[in-house]
């Protein structure tokens, strides 16, 4: 076939605006089989490689994959199987080229990734999508998602590489209005159709996958702040408001950025309810309800950046929309705006009252800040919305569970050298004291069944020193690395009950007890770790597999140069879990494996944290109580085959008191 004089400029620009981090945001890899391959002598074999280390890259990050065709492509006569040519390809023999179908089938496939987008820019492009039963009959039955943006028909040419450079443009220059990420989706979509003449941009989707926490999102979208700067509509306001005008109104365009007077004049426009025949009025009432909602958004906007003015911080934020309920998804880059937006939009339930999400995000920042000044402004603008009875709901909720959440007993087993200890500390905590109450209890003999009782005797002895009316739920159990690597402490016997029947049981590593001299360091170095985690929008889990664990020296050098001191997820069990567990506790705050005789899911350990991930670890204990119901035996993928080690703020300031003292004898200690 002719020669593609525009074919390398193409690629290379497209990559470019791939692997840029504020744009695709994608990992670049260089090597003989890299993430740009660009060459007249490659083979068959060269591409299929190349695509099974991006793939095995793509499984270990637990990673979307992004593939990229570009160049010429046939059909078989009588078919519409796309092939990818290269080096010595004919049209004459399908061996000759890259059956792409099967290329991105089989990527699709992998265990571990997390999802598949294709750029074809061929002829006959859209002959390209895979065979959906196909997938649907792999190793993974199904559960795996794929985007495939196509820039021509079966039977019709891709001419000059129009397609690569439109695709590039959007990336580089972004979509006014889109929302933060530009997503392989029906907006890109038109968006390529408007800037590629003369060939037919098509796009085959399939998502069947129930972990997924976000579409598959191909680039940030760099428009998206500018576009709504100044204005009273964030960019999730904005998208919902585009897309009911334009399906109301063809062709009516919105201004940038969106004023409160542009708002009441849209307003007053639909509320006339006279226009022309161009209107479809299935959408009048939604451009009304859309209105009507940004309006009520923008002046809980106003009134909290007014009532909350000396505390409002992005950290407070973030905290308030976890405790509200609110996922991740909805901070965007104007992070009060969204959030109001997404709660009053997005969060609005099938049976619920409307305003019953934005009332609880209210009653959280009211519990937050817990000034009765605000809380009454605040509960004003609730009864505003006809949701007080929903707020002052949330506000009880959130106030009992603080305070429920500060009173907890510590349990160390600090003293259980090689084996079990021969005495339980116990600390009760949040009752009031200037320091936490102390007690000893002596294990009758160093086993577990003894270290169970003396626990048993912990909870009866704590009990008796609560306040008035508090009842006692939150137990943390701390113990060194060879009792953690193969004990369960919910599942320890005391008195008639497993500890965790009542209780809700967090796990934590006795070692950020120790006062040894760098107990101190580290300790602040998990504190500064867990801040910064904070602001991630993402799951921050670092998912490490055998071959990173058995390369000791190797990852002993990354653990010391701050590679994993956020969260580790171990994508297996290991055989040797103390070992391992010995080497990672003292840099990384989180630790997650699964049990031994977990039935790992087929997208992998990474995907059913990444589905819970907002619970935890609050939600651990529930699902281990879930487990040891009957209706486990017929569970595939559960939340409480999950095993973690825990260290949060709330633990690290337990521990400050003995990263300051030295330890000399009994009589000194608590």
């Amino acid at each position: 076939m002719g020669k593609l004089t525009r074919l390398e400029k193409a690629a290379r620009e497209l990559h470019t605006v791939l692997t840029d981090p504020a744009r695709g945001g994608c990992t670049p890899r260089a090597g003989e089989h890299g993430s740009l391959l660009i060459s007249s002598e490659l083979a068959p074999e060269d591409v299929y490689e190349a695509l099974r280390e991006a793939a095995r890259r793509a499984r270990d990050d637990n990673a979307v994959l992004v593939v990229a065709l570009l160049g010429h492509g046939f059909t078989p006569p009588q078919q519409t199987d796309l092939h990818f040519m290269v080096a010595d390809s004919t049209v004459d023999s399908t061996l000759s080229a890259v059956d792409v179908g099967r290329l991105l089938g089989t990527a699709t496939d992998e265990p571990g990734v997390d999802g598949v987008i294709a750029l074809i820019d061929t002829c006959h492009a859209t002959g390209a999508m895979p065979d959906a039963g196909r997938i649907a009959g792999g190793v993974r039955a199904g559960r795996t998602r794929l985007s495939v943006v196509t820039a021509a028909a079966a039977d019709q040419p891709a001419r000059g590489m129009r397609f690569s450079f439109a695709l590039a443009d959007v990336l580089r220059n972004g979509i006014a209005g889109a929302g933060p990420g530009v997503y392989a989706d029906a907006r890109l979509t038109d968006e390529l159709r408007a800037r590629t003449r003369g060939q037919v941009v098509g796009r085959f989707e399939y998502d069947n996958d129930p972990y997924a926490a976000e579409g598959l999102w191909l680039a940030r979208n760099v428009r998206s702040a500018p576009g709504t700067a100044g204005g009273v509509v964030g960019p999730l306001g904005r998208q919902d408001l585009e897309e009911s005008v334009s399906m109301w109104r063809a062709g009516m365009r919105l201004r940038a950025p969106l004023t409160l007077a542009d708002l009441h004049e849209l307003d007053t426009f639909a509320r006339q309810g006279d226009v022309d025949d161009s209107a479809d009025p299935s959408w009048h009432g939604r451009v009304r309800h859309v209105v009507a909602t940004l309006l009520r958004c923008a002046g809980t906007v106003e009134l909290l950046t007014t009532v909350l003015a000396n505390v409002l911080t992005s950290d407070l934020l973030r905290e308030a929309r976890r405790q509200s309920g609110l996922p991740a998804e909805a901070e965007t880059t104007d992070l009060l705006r969204g959030l109001v937006e997404y709660a009053a939009l997005r969060a609005v339930g099938a049976d619920e009252p409307p305003w019953k999400a934005s009332a609880r995000f209210l009653a959280a920042l009211a519990q937050m800040d817990g000034d009765d000044k605000v809380i009454a402004r605040l509960r004003e603008r609730a009864r505003d919305l006809d949701a007080v009875t929903e707020f002052n709901d949330a506000l009880t909720e959130f106030t009992n569970k603080r305070q429920q959440g500060e009173l907890r007993l510590v349990v160390s087993l600090a003293g259980a050298l090689t084996d079990w200890p021969e005495e339980v500390d116990a600390w009760l905590v949040g009752t009031g004291e200037p320091l936490p109450v102390h007690r000893r209890f002596a294990c009758a003999s160093p086993d577990r069944a003894a270290t169970g009782r003396a626990i048993g005797a912990a909870l009866t002895w704590a009990r008796g020193h609560l306040p008035a009316a508090a009842s006692l739920v939150n137990v943390d159990v701390a113990a060194p690395a060879h009792l953690l690597a193969r004990w369960q402490p919910e599942e320890s016997k005391v008195g008639l009950r497993l500890l965790g029947v009542n209780h809700d049981v967090v796990v934590r590593w006795s070692g950020r007890m120790d006062p040894a001299d760098e107990s101190a360091e580290m300790n602040d170095a998990a504190r500064k770790a867990l801040r910064s985690m904070a602001a991630c929008t993402t799951v921050p889990v670092e998912w490490i597999g055998a071959a990173v664990l058995d390369d000791h020296e190797a990852l002993e050098r990354e653990l010391s140069t701050g590679r994993y001191d956020t969260v580790v997820g171990l994508d297996h069990h290991p055989d040797t879990l103390q070992d391992v567990l010995e080497q990672l506790l003292p840099y990384a705050p989180i630790i997650l494996w699964p049990r031994q005789d977990a039935r790992p899911p087929e997208a992998g350990l990474a995907g059913l944290v990444r589905q819970h991930w907002q619970t935890l670890p609050d939600g651990l204990p529930a699902a281990y109580r879930l487990r040891w119901a009957a209706e486990h035996d017929g569970c595939v993928a559960c939340l409480g085959d999950v095993r973690a080690i825990w260290h949060d703020e709330a633990w690290l300031e337990f521990c400050r008191p003995f990263e300051q003292r030295v330890v000399a004898g009994p009589e000194e200690e608590w």
